[in-house]
């Protein structure tokens, strides 16, 4: 049952995250697609329009079943990405994920890193959740740099869509 956590926006010194929306598709798709993507870090056949879409619609429907989720990012007024929490498995146990997509045009302004730690900030003092994980596959350095500012704990390798994939852990 979805709880009412009043977290449906935030805001940090420099952004606004709020509810993802059907209308968010099109942004997210454009991003999925970028061609600045590294193809190690992310392959392009794991992020096609189609992908996009489906991830979108699964943001809403997080948000609709549990109360949380991933917000979308606006840094003055314009989209910039998608960040926050959401369920997931790893290695068939149920955790809680934070996680952070970020158009590859406004890359390097710290803005996962931001949104993540109000993200983590949510989990901790409104969810009151004991830890949160994240994980990349190794040649995502940018989301290994956000990683290692959140202060996130190194556990193991793991296989996440079938790519090896490193797993992190930040508690309470």
């Amino acid at each position: 049952m979805p709880g009412d956590f009043g977290i449906d926006r935030v805001a940090t010194a420099r952004l606004v995250g709020r509810r993802p929306e059907p209308t968010d598709g099109a942004a997210l798709a454009r991003w999925y697609t970028d061609p600045a993507i590294d193809e190690a870090a992310w392959p392009e056949h794991l992020r096609t329009t189609e992908d996009a879409r489906t991830h979108a619609e699964a943001a809403i429907a997080h948000w609709e079943r549990w109360g949380f989720g991933r917000w979308t990012v606006f840094a003055d007024g314009t989209p910039v990405g998608q960040v926050g929490l959401s369920h997931t498995s790893v290695d068939g146990r149920p955790e809680v994920e934070v996680g952070w997509f970020i158009d590859p045009a406004v890359w390097g302004r710290g803005y996962a890193t931001e949104m993540a730690h109000e993200a983590l900030r949510v989990a901790f003092d409104v969810l009151e959740l004991d830890s949160v994980v994240a994980f990349t596959t190794p040649a995502n350095t940018a989301s290994l740099a956000v990683i290692a500012k959140l202060d996130m704990t190194y556990e193991r390798e793991i296989i996440h869509a079938g790519l090896p994939h490193l797993l992190y852990r930040v508690t309470r």
